[in-house]
């Protein structure tokens, strides 16, 4: 499916923080299938010269269903294994976003998909 090369990056950033934040809690099933979602997005938009990536319908279901089921975990977790995530991520120079702006990546990966089906 074409897709914007500004929702291909939306959601790379927001699947590299759900990887990270699953891992650090102990799911590593949820960050492995994140990480293998950032390769095949990575995969799709390796062509520069073309103004959309072409993105297959499912890997934009995967997408937004990942970061739907870790989105409410970071908001719950005002403990330590959210400042773990959080120092991890400083660690490494890239900030955790919001919980709110992970389900509004959520989101904008849904319309994407939803255009699909028009």
């Amino acid at each position: 499916m074409p897709t914007a090369r500004t929702v291909t990056g939306q959601a790379l950033m927001a699947l590299a923080q759900a990887a990270k934040y699953a891992t650090t809690n102990g799911d590593s099933p949820t960050g492995q299938h994140a990480i293998d979602l950032i390769c095949e997005i990575g995969d799709a938009i390796t062509e520069p010269d073309r103004p959309l990536a072409l993105i297959p319908a499912g890997v934009l279901d995967e997408t937004a269903q990942i970061l739907d089921r870790v989105a409410p975990k970071i908001e719950k977790d005002g403990g330590a294994s959210a400042r773990a995530a959080r120092a991890t991520a400083r660690a490494e120079s890239m900030p955790m976003s919001p919980p709110g702006i992970m389900r509004d990546d959520a989101g904008l990966v849904r319309t994407a998909r939803a255009s699909i089906d028009r």
